[in-house]
């Protein structure tokens, strides 16, 4: 399954249909009324995907909103798209159906639209705010059974579609060796600076929509995961002022064009709005061009993952081998 080039709504292997652009519900500093207001300030704009995860903290919260808004009739369940993830402190089998039981406790529903693997490892704790890893932290990780149980959510009606996250070519092939369901997204970096395109090679082939996370670089966004390499870039000045747009606009065409649908997060209130003004119009040929000039990098490097006694990746290929290839 694919994008065209001014569609809005992207079809999953599943057959259900998924707004391309979803808002992201990754808290930073803000208390839960703040947050809330984003969720609704979000809707009034035309959002209707919105991505959240349990290792966000922010599932009771948009529980809350969604509770009053379904309640109130102003829009019915069928209308929007939640997304939420497994934490990597569920990654176990026996963990994956009471943790999505808690997240819909959370969030209010009898089911979400798409539930994520958020990342192949499986930790004893983590602290969101930091996300350091130590040795002491990894626990063995059974993917493929994992995987097993997903299917079996979506049996049970708990979810209408599983998909992973920060999955690369190596690890979706693991999971869909003897898979009954194929992964209907893999949400993963994805930005000028970061185009993998074995990786979207392998998900179109799957048929498994690949969603960019960090669409404009993160500008911004917290101390060690952030850059202004995208926003900033000469070559992504020239092309917005070309197409009368502004960089943040063309870096989410970019990923639209090249087949990928977008998670977007921003709290102000006219870069909201523009985050989901990128349809009507495209990127040629010369911009295409211009912008794989620009210097490669990722934010998401892999090398917390990998150490040589109690991580299953002991090199930064063994996360990642798309990149570093």
């Amino acid at each position: 399954m694919g994008l065209q080039a001014e569609e809005k709504i992207v079809k999953l292997n599943t057959g259900a249909l998924m707004p391309v652009i979803a808002l992201g519900m990754s808290a930073r500093s803000e208390t839960p009324e703040e947050a809330r207001a984003y969720f609704r300030k979000g809707l009034e704009i035309g959002y209707r995907h919105f991505d959240t995860a349990n290792l966000y903290r922010t599932e009771p919260t948009i529980g809350d909103a969604l509770e009053d808004i379904l309640n109130s009739g102003a829009y019915k369940r069928d209308e929007l798209f939640i997304t939420t993830k497994l934490s990597p402190v569920d990654t176990h089998a026996d963990d994956v159906i009471p943790a999505l039981r808690k997240s819909l406790s959370n969030l209010r529903l009898e089911y979400v639209d798409l539930y994520l693997i958020h990342f192949p490892l499986r930790l004893k704790s983590i602290d969101p705010k930091d996300g350091l890893l130590h040795e002491g932290l990894f626990l063995p990780l059974d993917l493929v059974n994992v995987w097993k149980t997903l299917e079996q959510c979506v049996e049970l009606g708990l979810t209408k579609a599983i998909g992973v996250s920060n999955f690369c070519s190596r690890l979706l092939g693991v999971i869909t060796a003897d898979a009954k369901i194929i992964p209907a997204v893999n949400q993963v970096e994805m930005h000028p600076g970061c185009l993998q395109p074995k990786l979207l090679e392998t998900c179109k082939k799957l048929g498994t929509v690949v969603i960019a996370y960090s669409p404009l670089g993160a500008p911004n966004y917290s101390q060690g995961f952030t850059s202004n390499a995208v926003i900033e870039s000469p070559i992504i000045k020239e092309i917005a002022e070309k197409h009368g747009k502004t960089a943040g606009q063309v870096a989410l065409r970019w990923s639209l064009d090249n087949g990928a649908g977008l998670v977007v997060k921003s709290s102000n209130t006219a870069r909201m709005a523009q985050n989901l003004d990128v349809f009507g119009w495209t990127l040629d040929e010369e911009d295409l061009k211009k912008i794989a000039t620009m210097p490669r990098f990722k934010l998401q490097t892999g090398e917390m993952w990998v150490n040589q006694t109690t991580s299953p990746y002991r090199t930064l290929k063994d996360c990642f081998d798309d990149w570093y290839d």
